[in-house]
């Protein structure tokens, strides 16, 4: 694995845990304190604003886990890569594709998701 690889990795361990406080370690591991997250229907700034878009997600999709599907495409401190958000029986119910800017030190800056497939009505 490379650098990438293990920086979005842990991208969507942050994503998955529950436990507030590993969380928030995770948080502050991934990305730069001015952080900024946008998707179509999720949008969160800085360590606290993205804690609480993910605490939020757990409440909507509780159980649900997110797992990468695709490997990290990068160049210079772009990068992007396709995942997906699964119940607990392990079907997709959402898929998205998302696209990274890296800081100097190699933490995220922003990210901007698309969704590829939502379910009806969502």
């Amino acid at each position: 694995m490379n650098a990438h690889t293990d920086l979005i990795d842990r991208y969507f361990d942050a994503w998955n845990e529950t436990d507030h406080t590993r969380r928030r370690e995770l948080i502050a591991a991934t990305w730069t304190t001015d952080a900024d997250y946008r998707d179509p229907l999720l949008a969160g700034a800085g360590h606290d604003g993205i804690d609480a878009m993910i605490r939020a997600v757990h409440e909507r999709f509780p159980h649900h886990l997110f797992r990468r599907t695709t490997q990290v495409d990068s160049f210079a401190n772009r990068l992007r890569f396709s995942w997906e958000l699964t119940t607990p029986e392990g079907d997709a119910i959402v898929k998205g594709s998302d696209f990274g800017v890296l800081d100097s030190h190699g933490r995220l800056q922003a990210v901007t998701g698309f969704l590829d497939q939502v379910p009806d009505g969502a």
